[in-house]
C-alpha cells in the first residue's frame, strides 16, 4: 500500500488551527506569557491589559511615563515578540 501527501501531526494540526482561527487564540494566550519573558517584571507587573487583534497587540499600560518610552519602541518589540512566537503574527504593537 502506497501512502499519499504524507504530512506530519505536527503540520495537520497548523493546518486545522489557521482553518479554524484558532491559532490567534492560541498566540494571544502564548503572548501575555512572552511579554513578561521579553520585556521583564516591572513592565508585566505595569500592564494591566493585553490582546491581540487582527494582527494587532493592544497593550494597556498604568504608568504613562512607561507608555511613552514603550511608545517609541513599538516596532522593536513587535519584532522581540515575533521572534519568541517564530511566527510574524504581530504586525503593529498598540499602547493605550
Amino acid at each position: 500500500m502506497q501512502r499519499r501527501n504524507e504530512q506530519s501531526i505536527g503540520e495537520i494540526l497548523r493546518q486545522y488551527l489557521k482553518i479554524t482561527q484558532l491559532d490567534n487564540v492560541v498566540f494571544a494566550d502564548r503572548i501575555a506569557t512572552i511579554w513578561e519573558e521579553a520585556l521583564g517584571n516591572e513592565i508585566a507587573r505595569q500592564t494591566d491589559r493585553i490582546f491581540l487583534r487582527d494582527g494587532a497587540l493592544f497593550v494597556q499600560l498604568k504608568s504613562p511615563s512607561l507608555k511613552a518610552e514603550l511608545n517609541m519602541r513599538r516596532t522593536l518589540i513587535a519584532n522581540l515578540l515575533n521572534e519568541k512566537l517564530g511566527n510574524r503574527i504581530i504586525k503593529n504593537v498598540i499602547i493605550r
